[in-house]
Order: C-alpha cells, then structure tokens, then sequence
C-alpha cells in the first residue's frame, strides 16, 4: 500500500473519529446543568472545565485534520471548483 493512500485512509477515519467526539462533548456540554457550583458536578469521571477543553481542543484538531484533507485532494477540488462554475 502506497504511502499517500495510507495518509488518505488516517484523514479520513481521523475526521470522523474527531467529529464524532466534538458532538459527544458538545451534547454532553449542552445538556449540562447551569448555574453556581454546576462546574463542580462530576459526569463520567470529569468536570465541566475538562468537557470544555477537550471539545475545543478535539475541535480544533479536526479543523486541522480538514484542512489537511483539502491539501492532499486539492487536484479533484480544482477539478470540482472548475466543473461546477463551468456548467
């Protein structure tokens, strides 16, 4: 297996796996109680600052991970660019 075809399959499954958990957090970010002393409730095992961080930072790395997707497919996204404002 080629190189490039492995660092293809890494974004991709990296992608999900990162978008998949920032809306884990998100739902668990949504959903949790508000008001005094609601960063000091514990849900499996953290608290709210460790749910915050982790979804900006698992956020962050699939902005990141596009990115790197968009450069290494740029070739079909010109080709996809040109067809669509050709047509």
């Amino acid at each position: 297996m080629s190189l490039r075809k492995v660092r293809r399959i890494f974004l991709f499954y990296s992608m999900i796996l990162s978008g998949m958990f920032t809306i884990f957090t998100g739902f668990v970010l949504y959903f949790w109680p508000r008001g005094p002393r609601s960063g000091q409730l514990i849900f499996l095992g953290f608290q709210k600052q460790f749910w915050q961080d982790v979804h900006t930072y698992v956020a962050l790395a699939g902005v990141i991970l596009i990115t790197l997707h968009i450069l290494e497919n740029r070739n079909c996204v010109k080709m996809y660019v040109r067809e669509t404002l050709k047509g």
